[in-house]
């Protein structure tokens, strides 16, 4: 697989994590997802999921590498971009479960519409 092959790897990984919410809403709720699982505030977290995404991110930014470039050329390539795929993907989805999860919070917190509003008096001609 060419490196243009591999490329697509990680950008096919972001696309088969769709959910309800789009890119972009799912990346900025990366660092208030992960304060909320590791806190406490998110008790349903899947934080091995979690933790092996991030570990996956460090371990592709680090200059530690089981399959090094510079000995395989860009076949070395091929681990780093299947484990940033695999964090990509893990993040991603636990971006879109968190997302719900306060989706669904929300609307338990909002009064259904039509709702009366008790304690009022309306004078009627």
């Amino acid at each position: 697989m060419g490196m243009f092959g591999r490329a697509t790897t990680v950008a096919g990984a972001v696309r088969a994590s769709r959910g309800r919410h789009p890119l972009g809403q799912r990346l900025a709720a990366l660092l208030p997802m992960l304060r909320d699982a590791f806190t406490g505030r998110w008790s349903g977290a899947p934080r091995g999921r979690l933790l092996a995404g991030l570990a996956g991110l460090i371990y592709v930014i680090s200059p530690v590498d089981v399959l090094p470039e510079a000995l395989l050329g860009p076949f070395g390539l091929g681990d780093d971009l299947a484990i940033a795929a695999l964090a990509v993907a893990a993040l991603l989805s636990s971006a879109e479960d968190w997302l719900d999860r306060n989706d669904d919070l929300a609307a338990q917190n909002t009064p259904a519409q039509g709702d009366v509003i008790q304690g009022v008096v309306l004078d009627r001609p």
